[in-house]
């Protein structure tokens, strides 16, 4: 009896933006604890950026690596800053007996030095970047080459007695060529970063007027993404005290509440947002009429989707129960995939607390609303109203 061929099932792009993630967490840690000295870590960035990065094994020789594949789901176009090689061209005469020469530092997203030049990330893996005994190096050479002799991904036995030796050149403890890879490792990290705050940061503005609460939970909006690790994002009140409920892409939940009370029949502008700072934290915050009434920072990042049309959105109800006994209003909507600074965040503020209103759209008892994933209509179920605004 035979067994029968393994089946091969495609990854969704949202398993694709967690592997992404998580491998954004790898490099960044690793970093830190090199910075501390602990420079075992460097096989580990190796193997990482080769995976991500370089790696053209048989069977993928023709898929776009993670970086870039993910930076195509997003529409990203990924572009750098590096040194051009000039030396040849400034002195001719210099490569004659030249035994060593590292160039394209430094790289950076932004321009750092007038001389610096635009290039594409995938063009520079294909740069010369070190030269050793007649022997040119290219940046992905130069992964892959690290990575086979350390073992950071798979491990070579056999190397160029040029590369062994280039590779034991170095100063304060560190080879030069795995210098040229710390900095390739930190611009992955500012590249990864900012591709994954275009995912999962946010900010949510709602203007709405609660009328009495009931002693029951009562949900506002309810986003549930389907296909997922329940993946959620819930605004509701218990008793009066606001309470936010976040479940990002991996299943990681946070339940938040708020001491101060919501003012029932009185029109509130309310603000949330959610980002992930420079150094792969949580902060997430809450805005109430202009005022700061909650300012969190979690160490463990949430890798949200601030999509919401992808979420099967409901007003005035949850995702497991359907009617509640709670009535309010709603005035505006507003969602941004980004979180400004604090400055312009209160320009939006005043611009939305100052906006003459018309009317509400009012949810009475046991009336919802509800959005299907993928659209933008909201359908209304029960008595759903639009009354005159009230501030």
């Amino acid at each position: 009896m035979t067994n029968p061929e393994p089946e091969n099932v495609k990854k969704t792009n949202l398993d694709k933006l967690i592997e992404f993630f998580h491998a954004v967490r790898i490099i960044y840690d690793s970093k830190t604890l090199i910075d501390k000295g602990k420079f075992y870590q460097n096989a580990i960035i190796y193997g990482q950026l080769r995976a991500l990065l370089t790696d053209r094994t048989k069977d993928k020789r023709k898929e776009l690596k993670p970086l870039f594949e993910i930076a195509k789901i997003l529409g990203t176009e990924i572009q750098i800053y590096y040194m051009p090689n000039t030396i040849e061209k400034d002195l001719p005469f210099i490569k004659e007996g030249m035994i060593l020469h590292v160039s394209s530092l430094p790289v950076s997203i932004e321009r750092q030095l007038p001389a610096q030049e635009k290039i594409s990330l995938e063009d520079y893996l294909n740069v010369e970047a070190v030269s050793y005994k007649g022997e040119s190096y290219k940046v992905s050479e130069i992964i892959n080459y690290l990575s086979d002799k350390f073992g950071g991904s798979h491990y070579d036995s056999k190397l160029s007695r040029n590369f062994s030796e280039l590779s034991n050149i170095g100063f304060n403890n560190q080879p030069i060529i795995t210098n040229l890879i710390l900095q390739i490792a930190d611009l992955f990290v500012k590249i990864g970063l900012n591709l994954v705050k275009k995912i999962s940061d946010f900010e949510y503005y709602i203007v709405f007027r609660p009328e009495q609460f009931s002693t029951e939970e009562n949900y506002f909006f309810d986003y549930v993404l389907p296909n997922s690790n329940k993946s959620r994002i819930a605004l509701f009140c218990f008793q009066g005290k606001l309470r936010l409920f976040l479940n990002d892409l991996i299943g990681r939940a946070v339940n938040l509440e708020v001491e101060q009370l919501l003012e029932p029949q009185k029109t509130i502008l309310l603000n949330i947002s959610h980002r992930i700072t420079n150094d792969l934290k949580s902060e997430i915050k809450i805005g109430l009429d202009g005022n700061s009434i909650l300012d969190l920072v979690i160490d463990e990042p949430l890798l949200m989707l601030n999509e919401l049309h992808s979420y099967h959105a409901f007003f005035n109800r949850s995702f497991e129960k359907e009617m509640q006994a709670f009535e309010f209003g709603i005035g505006e909507i507003l969602v941004r995939s980004e979180v400004g600074e604090d400055s312009k965040r209160m320009v939006l503020f005043n611009y939305l607390l100052n906006k003459k209103r018309e009317e509400l759209i009012y949810f009475n008892k046991n009336s919802y609303g509800q959005s299907p994933p993928g659209e933008l209509d909201i359908k209304m179920t029960g008595n759903v109203e639009t009354k005159k605004y009230s501030a």
